[in-house]
C-alpha cells in the first residue's frame, strides 16, 4: 500500500488546493476528484507563459494527483486522455494550441462523464422496485443519482447507509439522500452483516474495476459484498467503462492508499492510554479494498449490465487486441520531458 507523501512541487495555488482536498478526503467522489484535477490543470495552463512551463505544470500536477489517489482509474484514464490530446502541440512548442486542445478535451470529458453517469443511473433504476430496501456504501455520485431518479419515478425506497469509516463518507451520502426526501437509515459499519437480512439489494460505486472483474472501492466494500453473498442479496456495481483499469490487463496491481496513523488517532490520545507508535505497536488506516468478482452479481455500465467476468472482453473492445494503450506514467514522462 502507498502511504501519503508530502507535496513539494511549486504548483499554482489552485492546483495545490485540489491536491490537498483529494489527499485529505475533502473531495470524496472518484468522479469529482478526476474532473477537479482536469479543471485545475486547465486553470493553471491559462497562467503559464511558455511550453516548458506548461510541461512542468502538467508533469508535476498530474504526477502528484496520481500519488494522492492512486487507485482512481477514472483519474488515471482522463489524465492519459489529456496528455494524448495535447502532446502533439507540446512537441510543436505551440502554447496556445496546448491550451485550446486541453480546453476542448476538458469540455468533452465533462460532457461524456455526465452522459454516461446518467445512462448508468437510469439502467440501475430499472433494478429498483417500489418498497425495496437498498444498502449502499461510502459516497457515490452515480448511486446517488440512481436513487434520486427512483424517487422521481415515484418508487418508495429505503436506503441503508453504513457510516463508512474512516472518512465518514456514508454520513454525507445519508445527508444528501435525506435532503431529497428519501428514507435513510445511517448505522455503524460493524452492523453491516446484522442488518443485511433486511436488505433487498446492494448498490455501490467503484474507484476502479480490474481486468478480472474485481472491484476497488472504499475499504469496507468487500465486507458489504461478503455479507450480501452470505444473505443471498444481489450486489450491483455502478461504474462507467472509464473506471476500468487497462493497466491491470498485464497484471499490474491497483495501488491502495493508506493514510497516516494520526488520521485515525492522535499521538496525544495514544499517550493518554499509555501507547506509543513504534514500540511494538502500530496503527493501520487503509482507505480502499478489493472485492473479488465472485461477490459481484453485475456491473452496470453505460454499455449495459455485464458480469464481472466480461470486463476483459470489454477492455478488448475499448483498447483492441492485442491491447494498445499507453501506460499513463510513461506517457506523462515522455510528453512532458524538458528539451
Amino acid at each position: 500500500m502507498r502511504e501519503e507523501i508530502a507535496m513539494a512541487s511549486p504548483l499554482d495555488a489552485s492546483c495545490r488546493e485540489v491536491l490537498e482536498a483529494i489527499r485529505y478526503g475533502r473531495i470524496q467522489s472518484a468522479t469529482k476528484a478526476a474532473l477537479s484535477v482536469l479543471e485545475a490543470a486547465l486553470f493553471c495552463l491559462r497562467r503559464v507563459s511558455s511550453v516548458n512551463e506548461a510541461k512542468a505544470t502538467l508533469r508535476d500536477f498530474f504526477s502528484e494527483a496520481l500519488e494522492a489517489r492512486p487507485a482512481n482509474a477514472l483519474l488515471m484514464n482522463v489524465i492519459r486522455g489529456a496528455i494524448l490530446a495535447v502532446r502533439g502541440r507540446l512537441a510543436e512548442g505551440d502554447l496556445e494550441g496546448v491550451r485550446r486542445a486541453f480546453e476542448r478535451y476538458y469540455r468533452d470529458t465533462v460532457k461524456l462523464v455526465k452522459e454516461v453517469n446518467e445512462t448508468i443511473a437510469r439502467m440501475a433504476v430499472n433494478r429498483i422496485e417500489s418498497g425495496d430496501c437498498v444498502m449502499t456504501y461510502s459516497y457515490s455520485t452515480i448511486v446517488l443519482k440512481a436513487l434520486k431518479l427512483a424517487k422521481d419515478e415515484g418508487k418508495e425506497v429505503e436506503v441503508y447507509v453504513p457510516e463508512s469509516r474512516p472518512g465518514l463518507e456514508g454520513l454525507r451520502m445519508a445527508k444528501e439522500l435525506s435532503d431529497y426526501g428519501i428514507r435513510v437509515t445511517l448505522f455503524v459499519d460493524s452492523a453491516i452483516r446484522y442488518l443485511m437480512k433486511e436488505v433487498d439489494k446492494v448498490m455501490i460505486g467503484a474507484e476502479a474495476i480490474a481486468a478480472n472483474g474485481a472491484v476497488v472501492n472504499k475499504v469496507g466494500t468487500s465486507l458489504v459484498a461478503l455479507a450480501a453473498s452470505e444473505a443471498r442479496v444481489n450486489v450491483f456495481v455502478l461504474a462507467p467503462t472509464m473506471k476500468f483499469s487497462p493497466e491491470t490487463i498485464y497484471g499490474e496491481l491497483v495501488e491502495l492508499l493508506e493514510r497516516k496513523p494520526e488520521s485515525l488517532v492522535s499521538e496525544d490520545k495514544l499517550k493518554e492510554v499509555g501507547l506509543r507508535l513504534g514500540e511494538g505497536f502500530g496503527v493501520k488506516v487503509p482507505m480502499f479494498d478489493v472485492t473479488p468478482p465472485e461477490y459481484i452479481d453485475a456491473i452496470i455500465t453505460e454499455k449495459g449490465l455485464i458480469a464481472p467476468q466480461a470486463v476483459t472482453f470489454m477492455l478488448r473492445e475499448i483498447y483492441g487486441w492485442p491491447f494498445q494503450f499507453a501506460p499513463v506514467r510513461e506517457l506523462l514522462g515522455e510528453a512532458c520531458e524538458s528539451p
